[in-house]
């Protein structure tokens, strides 16, 4: 068995962790062939929260980046789902544990649904390979444990 700590899809977990075809459905879609480790990941997501703490209002836009690696052409198809201009769905699984290629067990995962809004490759040294930094605005964001239980948050990007 293989941990690797963090990992992007292109997908959205949250349904798939609550399809009654689970096991299937991670077999083919989040299998560790379609997704990339990730090098470097970041976000910030904020509320305005009363004297007691509760929050209250709209979220502030989230901005999330993160950062790939890119091997040749054997991830293209998400490089050609990240270049499309409509929202997607992105979802970062956490201490996941893939045997035989196949996710076995995650810790917790996010998925961000989203858009591109910037893309920037550099290359290896080696030409089979480069570093790929992708800026998403999110419009929601779930957290999700390995059990299926989760939590939204609507985003408001309107300022």
């Amino acid at each position: 068995m293989k941990e690797i700590k963090v990992m992007v899809f292109a997908g959205n977990i949250a349904e798939l962790a609550k399809s009654s075809m689970r096991d299937t459905m991670l077999k083919d879609r989040f299998s560790q062939q379609q997704g990339f480790t990730v090098q470097q990941f970041s976000y910030g997501c904020e509320r305005k929260r009363d004297e007691i703490g509760t929050a209250y209002g709209v979220t502030a836009g989230v901005e999330v980046d993160f950062t790939i690696r890119v091997m040749s052409n054997d991830q293209i198809l998400f490089y050609d789902k990240l270049k499309d201009l409509g929202a997607d769905h992105y979802s970062f699984i956490f201490n996941g544990t893939f045997e035989n290629g196949q996710l076995k067990y995650y810790d917790n995962a996010i998925m961000v649904d989203g858009y591109v809004v910037d893309i920037n490759e550099h290359a290896a040294n080696n030409s089979q390979q480069a570093l790929m930094r992708v800026k998403l605005l999110a419009r929601e964001v779930t957290y999700i444990h390995h059990d299926g239980s989760g939590l939204s948050i609507n985003i408001s990007n309107s300022h």
